[in-house]
């Protein structure tokens, strides 16, 4: 019986070698398929060298036909590294995608935990069953986001190892991502209003109106000082991401009452500093004009959400609106206003979008 044609992305190859691609990140890996075993052999992400090994192996199955003696032997032991080892070698591979300092501490820390679990353990030997049980442990404590991260990170893992050759699978592709169920809750533009009546110092207040006004992260608004205002434009370069962005000084939410360029002048105020968002008096170490520390205002807004949520009698439950949620809220005024909610975000996705933009049924549907 004649063989099977090839796919046509293999037809390049010589018999017996295959090429998969990541599509996660798009690399292409080889194996070679052993015609007498059926056993697999991973060959990295060389083209030229895998070509090479796979004609030197095709070329010895034809010199020599194997009997059944060396057919039933053992199969060679394949050294196996261990987990901490190829981490190593995987710290290399995350540098030179040269991710943001941000994300490299949270890999870091990541990291650190799996090599806890997993250090010792050859790399193949590390079965499906073993993250499974793994991953489950976080599911049971109820942190299916933590258990979904893990997850993703494991997988990066294998398949970089797996283009490296250091093993023939990826035990992780085999397991089930946890579902997560948001628990924070949305803020709605009527708690925001009571929260920003509620907030003590004109930081806060400055605070508040830039992140309703531009949408940017806390660490991002933080870090606005006034030189940053350039020919009516407010210049903005995403720590999280490096997204650039230009908002014009005349941007205008109509629903608060808020101008950008007038926000800016606010800022400006009896204390020399080139932060926009600063102290205004010297507290403890913390000297007048300083920039703030960002859990320093997440706890002052939290202070003052909850003194607003008590005058209006809601109900917070267990996960309250953070700071952070003024980035959702400022996504959906502006979308009701006729602006592009993804460009002001810095968003490359609409779907990333999409999700700042669900108010998780903390808002009333109008229905004509």
């Amino acid at each position: 019986m004649a063989p099977r044609p090839r796919k046509p992305g293999s037809k390049d190859l010589p018999p017996n070698l295959y090429r998969k691609t990541d599509k996660r990140n798009g690399v292409i890996y080889y194996t070679y398929r052993d015609p007498v075993s059926n056993r697999m052999f991973g060959l990295g992400s060389d083209k030229a060298k895998a070509i090479e090994e796979a004609v030197a192996a095709n070329m010895t199955l034809q010199k020599f036909s194997p009997t059944l003696a060396v057919r039933m032997a053992p199969e060679p032991t394949v050294k196996d590294r261990t987990f901490c080892e190829w981490i190593d070698e995987y710290r290399h591979v995350l540098v030179e995608r040269e991710l943001s300092s941000s994300t490299m501490r949270t890999v870091h820390y990541i990291l650190i935990r799996l090599v806890a679990v997993f250090g010792d353990k050859g790399m193949r030997s590390i079965t499906t069953m073993d993250v499974a049980d793994y991953l489950t442990g976080f599911v049971k404590a109820g942190k299916g986001q933590m258990a979904k991260g893990m997850r993703s990170q494991l997988k990066d893992i294998f398949m970089e190892a797996m283009a490296r050759g250091w093993v023939d699978s990826n035990p992780v592709e085999a397991t089930r991502a946890a579902k997560v169920k948001v628990k924070r809750q949305r803020l709605s533009l009527e708690l925001w209003k009571a929260t920003y009546e509620e907030a003590k110092h004109p930081w806060l207040k400055r605070a508040m109106e830039l992140a309703i006004l531009t949408g940017q992260r806390r660490e991002d608004i933080l870090s606005f000082v006034f030189k940053d205002e350039v020919d009516g434009y407010l210049q903005v370069v995403q720590a999280k991401t490096g997204a650039r962005l230009r908002i014009s000084t005349s941007l205008t939410l109509e629903c608060v009452g808020l101008n950008l360029g007038e926000v800016i002048r606010r800022c400006r105020d009896r204390v020399i500093s080139k932060n926009l968002i600063h102290h205004h008096r010297t507290v403890a170490r913390a000297k007048a004009g300083t920039p703030l520390m960002p859990d320093t205002v997440s706890k002052e807004f939290a202070a003052a959400r909850d003194r607003a949520a008590a005058k209006l009698k809601l109900d917070l439950g267990d996960s309250p609106p953070s700071f952070h949620e003024q980035r959702s809220l400022a996504a959906r005024l502006h979308e009701e206003e006729g602006r592009d909610p993804q460009r002001l975000l810095g968003h490359r996705t609409a779907k990333m979008t999409d999700v700042y933009l669900d108010s998780r049924g903390s808002e009333w549907i109008d229905v004509a």
